[in-house]
């Protein structure tokens, strides 16, 4: 049974290497995005008033704590808004955003739009986010955070279908960064102790909304999810 184990794995390894040999070059990357303290103050303040509020809502009704917003060039709002997975599985953060912004009569290009989203994107918000034309995304929280507040399916379910920890982050399509690191880099100071302050002002309600979400899912008969 152990020979036989074996081999398969050694045949599955040579199905492995004989696919990324045949992976095209990759393509010219996305310039690495990069945040000053202004920008970073910005980025929160839309998370903190324009998104949460309405991730506090939606977790009333029993929806996931994942919200997005796009702005302008100029980092403008043209949308906020947040989980409905409750109406329809596939309304992440993210994609109830798009959704709700390709309906808009009056919007800026998406190659000229920045995304940003308060979780890591997902395989599938990730994937969208791309095929909708944005090449700039920002988010707040990395997948490691998102697991510990007791959502690991975004590492699960890139593992099981693609055998990979995560997309990669700056590629010829798009160009991601999270706000943590980017604040982590800024030297210290005024403006970095005020970010640092305003995250965990953040964070500390999210940890409420994720421990709400938690709580009150099972008895909620509009939760349907495929993951529980």
């Amino acid at each position: 049974a152990s020979a036989a184990a074996a081999a398969a794995a050694a045949a599955a390894a040579t199905v492995y290497l004989l696919r990324r040999s045949r992976l095209p070059p990759r393509g010219e990357l996305q310039p690495e995005l990069g945040a000053d303290a202004s920008l970073l103050r910005r980025l929160l303040h839309v998370i903190e008033h324009e998104i949460l509020p309405k991730t506090r809502a939606e977790v009333a009704e029993g929806n996931k704590v994942f919200g997005a917003a796009i702005l302008n060039a100029s980092f403008d709002t043209v949308i906020a808004e947040t989980n409905h997975e409750t109406a329809c599985p596939i309304f992440h953060g993210e994609i109830y955003t798009i959704d709700r912004w390709a309906a808009l009569c009056d919007k800026p290009p998406p190659q000229e739009s920045v995304f940003l989203a308060t979780h890591e994107p997902c395989c599938l918000c990730i994937s969208a986010i791309v095929w909708t034309g944005f090449r700039r995304c920002f988010y707040l929280y990395p997948y490691e955070t998102t697991k510990q507040q007791g959502i690991p399916h975004d590492l699960n379910i890139m593992y099981e279908l693609w055998r990979v920890e995560r997309y990669q982050e700056r590629n010829a399509l798009c160009s991601t960064a999270g706000l943590l690191p980017l604040i982590d880099a800024l030297p210290p100071g005024d403006d970095k102790a005020e970010l640092e302050a305003t995250v965990a002002r953040i964070t500390k309600q999210y940890d409420l909304l994720s421990c709400k979400y938690h709580s009150e899912k099972a008895a909620n008969p509009s939760n349907k999810m495929a993951f529980n």
